[in-house]
């Protein structure tokens, strides 16, 4: 694809209506595997209520530390995601995770991205 082929597609698609991923690295610390499996269970449950449409934890398996993992959020959309956000800063059960997490961390984040899915 040429680049004024690229540009034409995306001017099609709508960069606003793609597909949104929030993806956060970890490094899990030795022995913490299910602390920091259970904190993601319960963040996962929280953000589909808040709108995300899949919650995705990937563990290295090659090319990577087995120690780094990935929790990766999909949204519909920019605005989906944007709502998202925003409710996380008052969300009761966000908010007490995160104090929870914060006493006695099971991993540390290395890295964060926000893409858009130019296949959606």
């Amino acid at each position: 694809m040429s680049e004024l082929e690229f540009l034409q597609y995306i001017h099609e698609r709508r960069w606003n209506q793609m597909k949104v991923t929030h993806a956060t690295q970890w490094h899990v610390k030795m022995g913490r595997q299910g602390d920091f499996l259970n904190v993601n269970r319960r963040a996962a449950e929280i953000h589909k209520r808040l709108g995300a449409s899949e919650i995705k934890l990937l563990g290295a398996l090659a090319g990577a530390p087995q120690s780094q993992w990935t929790y990766v959020m999909i949204f519909d959309d920019e605005a989906a995601f944007a709502s998202a956000m925003v409710a996380m800063d008052t969300d009761e059960e966000w908010l007490a995770l995160g104090a929870e997490f914060v006493v006695d961390p099971p991993a540390e984040s290395t890295n964060s991205m926000l893409a858009r899915d130019l296949l959606s």
